[in-house]
C-alpha cells in the first residue's frame, strides 16, 4: 500500500479520528498499532518481526548500558572502571553487529541469490521466508544504531518501555523513506500528549498536497521519459539524452522530497515534528552543499556515526603520522602537517562516501553514482578552492559576485546530474553508453517543437492528446514544463522565506483560492484512478 493510495489516505483519516478521541495517554498505542497494521497490509505477516526484532535488539542493549550506569559504584576503583568501560564497549558493538548483520544480509542478499521479492515463494517453504525484506530495513536499522550509540555516549534517555521504543522505531510513514529520526531530538515527541489542533491539521494536509503534486503531477510523467531515453538511448542519442538526464533529476527530486513531505505532512497532522530532508538542493554551489540540503538527515547520520567516529580511531591517527613524517623529507614541518591532515581526511571520505554508495545498494552503478563520484568532486572542489580563490582576488573580482554564484550553481547541477546518470542506468556500461550516445548526432532528427507546430496548424488543438516521441501525449509535456515552472518558483521564494508561512499570512479568501487551486490541480492531472498504479516511491527501495 502506496503512501499515495487511495484506500491510504482514507485508513490515515479514520486513524486520525482514532487518535484524538482516545485519551491523551493512549495516543502513542494508536501510533503503534496502525503502524504495525500497515506492515501486515503492505506484505507477508512474518515481515513485522525484523522491525520488532530489531528494536527488541536496540531495547536489551540500552537498558543494558543504562542498568550498567546506574549500578556503578562512586569511586569506583580503575580496575572496576575499566571492567565497565570493556562491558559497555562489547554491549554496543553486539548491538551494532546484530543490527548490521541484519541489514547486510537482507539488504544485499539479492546480489548473491539474485532478486529477491517482498513475498514469500508460492510453497510458503522456508526458501522464501529467508528472501524476504522488510520496509523500511535500511532507515529503522540506522536510526536503531544510532539510537544505541547516543545512549552509549551518554547523550540519550534510553526508553525503559518497550512498546514506545517499538512506536518509534517503527513508525510507519517514516519507514517508507525516512528520513532517519534521532531519538535524542523527537523521541519524547512520540509519547507526549497532543491536543487536537485544527491548525496543525491543515498545515499537515497543505504539506500532503504539495507531496501529491510533486509525484503524482510531475514525477509520474517525467518517469515516462526517463524510461524511454533509457530504455533506448541510440535512437534518443544527441540532445535527447541529456534531457532524459535531467529528467531523472527531476523526478528523482519530485518523487523523494514529494515523499518527504508528505511524511512530514501526516506527522504534522499527528503533532508530531520530524527532521526536514531537503533544502533546495538545486541552489547549491558545491557538491558538499548540495549533500547538505540533499537527504539531509542521511548525511548527518553517516557523519556522525562514521565519519567522525572513523577521524577518532587510532587507524586514522597512525596514517596521518605516517603521512606527517613522509610529507616532512620533502620540505617544511608546518605544511607537511597541513598535508598529511588533509590527504588522510581525504582518505576517511572515501570510506565514508564508498559506505555511502554502498547504502544505496550492491550494485557498482550505486557505488559510482551516489557515492566515489561524489567523493572525488567534493576532493576536487576543495584542492582547487584555494588557487581559484587567489586567481579572482588578482582579477579584482569578488567571489561572491552574482554571475560567479551563478556558474558554480550551474556547474553544480551538471556534476549532479552526471552522477544521476550512473544511479539510474541498470550498469557501469550502459550508463557509459548512454553519456556517449549524448554526443552523438541524432539521425532521426526528433523534434518536439517542430512536430507540435506543424501538428498544430495540421489538427488544431487535437494534436495535444497525440503522443510524442518521449512516450508522453503533447498535454502531458505542457503539463509537465509548467508544473515544473511552479515547483522552480516555489523553491527559489523558499530561499527568502517560509513559502506556507506567508500563504498562511494572506486574507483567508486568498488562502483557499490558493490550496484549492492547488487540489484541483492535482485531482485534474495527477496520475492516478483505476487501472493506474502509481509507481513506488524510488527511494523506497533502500
Amino acid at each position: 500500500m502506496n503512501l499515495t493510495d487511495f484506500y491510504f489516505l482514507c485508513s490515515f483519516v479514520i486513524v486520525l479520528v482514532i487518535y484524538y478521541l482516545v485519551p491523551k495517554r493512549c495516543q502513542w498505542g494508536v501510533i503503534l498499532v496502525s503502524s504495525i497494521a500497515y506492515y501486515l497490509l503492505y506484505g507477508h505477516w512474518v515481515l513485522v518481526l525484523y522491525p520488532v526484532g530489531s528494536v527488541l535488539v536496540a531495547y536489551i542493549c540500552t537498558r543494558l548500558l543504562d542498568s550498567d550506569r546506574e549500578m556503578a559504584p562512586a569511586g569506583s576503583s580503575d580496575g572496576s572502571s575499566l571492567k565497565r568501560i570493556r562491558f559497555r564497549k562489547l554491549i554496543l558493538a553486539i548491538g551494532i553487529v546484530i543490527l548490521l548483520s541484519i541489514l547486510l544480509l537482507l539488504k544485499y542478499m539479492k546480489f548473491m541469490w539474485g532478486d529477491v521479492s517482498s513475498q514469500p515463494d508460492s510453497s510458503g517453504g522456508i526458501t522464501g521466508m529467508l528472501l524476504l525484506v522488510p520496509l523500511g530495513l535500511s532507515y529503522y536499522t540506522f536510526t536503531l544504531i544510532g539510537y544505541i550509540v547516543d545512549v552509549y555516549n551518554g547523550i540519550a534517555i534510553p526508553e525503559r518501555n518497550f512498546f514506545r521504543l517499538l512506536t518509534f522505531g517503527m513508525y510507519a510513514p517514516v519507514l517508507v523513506s525516512g528520513p532517519i529520526m534521532q531519538y535524542r531530538e523527537i523521541g519524547r515527541n512520540f509519547y507526549e500528549p497532543h491536543l487536537f489542533d485544527p491548525d496543525a491539521i491543515a498545515r499537515g494536509t497543505q504539506r500532503v498536497l504539495w507531496g501529491l503534486f510533486k509525484k503524482l503531477v510531475i514525477a509520474e510523467r517525467l518517469g515516462v521519459i526517463v524510461a524511454s531515453v533509457y530504455n533506448d538511448p541510440i535512437t534518443y542519442s544527441g540532445r535527447y539524452v541529456w534531457l532524459g538526464i535531467l529528467c531523472f533529476t527531476f523526478q528523482l527530486y519530485s518523487d523523494f522530497s514529494g515523499l518527504m513531505d508528505m511524511v512530514l505532512g501526516l506527522s504534522q497532522c499527528f503533532g508530531l515534528h520530524l527532521p526536514e530532508n531537503f533544502n533546495t538542493p538545486f541552489f547549491s554551489q558545491t557538491v558538499a552543499e548540495y549533500w547538505r540540503r540533499w537527504h539531509i538527515t542521511l548525511g548527518v547520520w553517516f557523519k556522525e556515526y562514521v565519519f567522525f567516529p572513523l577521524l577518532r580511531t587510532g587507524l586514522y591517527t597512525a596514517v596521518q603520522t605516517k603521512l606527517k613524517v613522509l610529507f616532512s623529507r620533502r620540505g617544511d614541518e608546518k605544511k607537511a602537517k597541513k598535508k598529511a591532515k588533509r590527504l588522510s581526511t581525504y582518505m576517511a571520505m572515501f570510506v565514508l562516501w564508498l559506505t555511502v554508495g554502498l547504502w544505496h545498494g550492491g550494485n557498482l552503478t550505486f557505488v559510482i553514482g551516489s557515492g566515489l563520484l561524489h567523493w572525488f568532486y567534493i576532493v576536487t572542489e576543495e584542492i582547487l578552492e584555494d588557487p581559484f580563490k587567489k586567481l579572482w582576488q588578482r582579477k579584482g573580482i569578488d567571489v561572491n559576485n552574482k554571475v560567479l554564484v551563478a556558474v558554480r550553481i550551474v556547474r553544480t547541477f551538471i556534476l549532479v546530474n552526471i552522477g544521476n546518470a550512473f544511479f539510474r542506468a541498470a550498469s557501469v556500461g550502459e550508463a557509459f553508453t548512454l553519456i556517449g550516445c549524448g554526443f552523438r548526432k541524432n539521425e532521426a532528427r526528433i523534434s518536439l517543437i517542430g512536430d507540435l507546430v506543424s501538428g498544430y496548424t495540421e489538427q488544431g488543438i487535437r494534436i495535444l492528446n497525440d503522443m510524442s516521441v518521449l512516450g508522453l501525449s503533447y498535454a502531458d509535456i505542457i503539463i509537465v514544463i509548467v508544473s515544473l515552472i511552479i515547483l522552480l518558483i516555489v523553491d527559489i521564494l523558499k530561499t527568502k522565506y517560509d513559502v506556507r508561512e506567508a500563504i498562511a499570512a494572506q486574507p483567508v479568501v486568498l488562502r483557499f483560492i490558493i490550496w484549492f487551486a492547488l487540489l484541483f490541480y492535482v485531482i485534474l492531472l495527477g496520475c492516478y484512478g483505476p487501472g493506474y498504479n502509481a509507481a513506488d516511491f524510488i527511494y523506497q527501495g533502500f
